[in-house]
């Protein structure tokens, strides 16, 4: 049975000390002299393969480090009482305008402070008046604003603001996004981070 890790016999036997090492199953050979040198190659071969086959210390090889989970972004828990507390706090601009565009190119930005008022501006005047959300109905109030003349087609983003915001909007949250739509328009809004 061949030993793993000694080198196979070959026919030509070097001399003790030298870098081959020899080890074969023990078989019977002729009484004398050759017999008793058996006994000793075996016990050399078991020592040779008693060491271990890497010198010096072994490193182990670091442990994998599992990548990190991937956690979805926390998603605020639904008021029950008050639907308005989504839009608390948060300012949104438009991204995107279906059914038409805003004169002058928009965008419009909408801000929610934390009393149920609204601040807005579509390019032009700011805007400011109350807001009350009901389901998924937002009606805003009547709108106060500032009075500056702005040079066309801008001039015109008030109106349109106004005649959009006249109506009950049906409006939606999902994450950052906010849509607003009235019957001829709907408003898609990014929330400003």
């Amino acid at each position: 049975m061949p030993l793993i890790g000694v080198k196979a016999p070959s026919a030509t036997r070097g001399p003790i000390g030298s870098d081959a090492v020899e080890c074969t199953e023990p078989h019977r050979e002729p009484r004398g002299r050759h017999r008793r040198r058996s006994a000793p190659m075996l016990l050399l071969c078991s020592a040779i393969l008693a060491q271990p086959l890497v010198a010096g210390p072994v490193a182990a090889a670091p442990a994998p480090v599992p990548p990190a989970p991937i956690r979805p972004a926390p998603v605020p828990p639904l008021p029950l009482d008050d639907p308005y507390a989504l839009l608390a706090g948060r300012t949104y601009t438009s991204v995107t305008v279906i059914g038409g565009t805003i004169p002058g190119g928009g965008p419009v930005v909408i801000g929610f402070d934390n009393a149920h008022r609204v601040g807005m501006d579509a390019g032009c005047n700011s805007h400011a008046g109350s807001v009350a959300v009901t389901g998924d109905r937002l009606r805003i109030g009547r709108l106060a604003s500032t009075m500056m003349a702005c040079p066309p087609p801008r001039a015109d983003a008030d109106e349109w603001l106004a005649r959009f915001t006249s109506v009950p909007l049906v409006w939606r949250v999902f994450g950052p996004i906010l849509t607003l739509s009235s019957p001829v328009h709907t408003v898609i809004l990014l929330e400003d981070r």
